[in-house]
């Protein structure tokens, strides 16, 4: 049973949101550039490497790490060459090499309180009824606390 009141999507995202229908067309085309890039491209680098954006005449790629972003800088010549060669685009006149950002590790660490020895936590109490800097004395006894 066919429903006589179905549109296609494309009908609807290009009718209704012209944004949509442009971020639609972007993501086709570095979709395209990826694979492009990625018959340029030789393993292990193919895997390290993708295209972030394109804009008028400037790619954009993305690199997993510093190390492959100074491989990737290596090929740039023969990079423009080949896309500009493969690709039905425009010319992409500039290459521009990122390095994805490592995800905070701040969250991940664990906190890890050290204990120190009677020994050491009763230095610690000893010199801190020494010293007349209040605020030494307090982080010292913070300190002894550590302690067995």
């Amino acid at each position: 049973m066919k429903d006589s009141h179905a549109v296609p999507v494309q009908d609807l995202i290009s009718d209704v949101n012209p944004t949509l229908a442009g971020l639609i067309t972007a993501s086709k085309e570095i979709k395209v550039l990826n694979c492009l890039l990625d018959s340029v491209l030789s393993q292990p680098l193919r895997s390290h490497v993708k295209v972030a954006y394109v804009q008028s005449d400037r790619l954009v790629i993305q690199c997993d790490s510093p190390v492959w972003n100074a491989r990737t800088r290596l090929l740039v010549p023969s990079l423009l060459e080949s896309i500009n060669r493969e690709s039905t685009r425009a010319p992409i006149r500039c290459i521009q090499i990122i390095t994805r950002p490592e995800p905070s590790r701040e969250k991940s660490l664990p906190v890890h309180r050290t204990e120190i020895s009677e020994q050491t936590r009763r230095l610690l109490e000893t010199v801190a009824a020494d010293i007349d800097n209040p605020r030494l004395r307090r982080v010292l006894l913070r300190l002894a606390k550590r302690g067995p």
